[in-house]
């Protein structure tokens, strides 16, 4: 867990100084999931502020809105098991980074706490605001034993899982390929073998095709 506070702050009131919240966390549908608010029906294959396997948002601590939600998505329940990871921001009036957490949920500012902890948890109507967050929200997970440094490193440690930009070495692209869940494993894994297959029978193809014609005297 990587903590940082920028010089001054720490001697400051928090709950005053900071405006927004920045999030990012990992997206995995086997722990992650959105829910319609109203008829309890899972939402498959739409996750919205999800890009790369990448949740990301920002919320107004004063008006407890998440800022980039679109009324087209709708009222939703969000829960995600994050475990020890996720980035976490603390920004000013101005959008500076002020405060940062990382592979740690601050539960004492991001609902909904529990026994088992490393749970996000928000009940999220149409226009972004959140129902469920806290009324009197805690800040004290971003100052204890958190470094002071002169500027906050922004860096994002939740990087996609795969990039079809960067290029992999084969044992990069293994491990890649095994922090996936199972199930995408499991589908990677028959794509591959009916595209080898294809490939295969195209050779036998091509090679019957290529003896059709001829006349072999045994």
């Amino acid at each position: 867990m990587a903590k940082q506070i920028l010089v001054g702050i720490g001697e400051q009131n928090l709950n005053e100084v900071a405006h927004y919240l920045m999030i990012y966390f990992p997206f995995d549908e086997e722990m992650s999931s959105y829910t319609d608010a109203w008829m309890g029906e899972l939402y498959e294959n739409k996750y919205p502020l999800v890009s790369k396997r990448i949740w990301s948002g920002i919320i107004n601590l004063k008006t407890h809105k998440l800022l980039n939600w679109k009324p087209e998505y709708g009222d939703l329940y969000l829960q995600a098991k994050v475990c020890d990871s996720g980035t976490y921001f603390l920004l000013d009036k101005d959008k500076k980074v002020i405060c940062k957490i990382a592979d740690y949920v601050p539960n004492g500012l991001i609902p909904e706490a529990d026994d088992c902890g490393d749970y996000i948890r928000l009940r999220i109507n149409n226009d972004g605001t959140i129902e469920n967050w806290l009324e009197e929200p805690s800040f004290s997970e971003f100052l204890e034993d958190a470094d002071t440094v002169e500027k906050i490193d922004t860096s994002i440690e939740e990087e996609p899982i795969l990039d079809a930009k960067v290029e992999f070495t084969y044992s990069q692209l293994m491990a890649k390929l095994l922090s996936l869940p199972k199930f995408l494993q499991m589908e990677i894994g028959k794509a591959l073998i009916a595209n080898a297959s294809e490939g295969f029978e195209e050779e036998e193809d091509d090679e019957s095709l290529e003896f059709g014609d001829v006349k072999i005297e045994l």
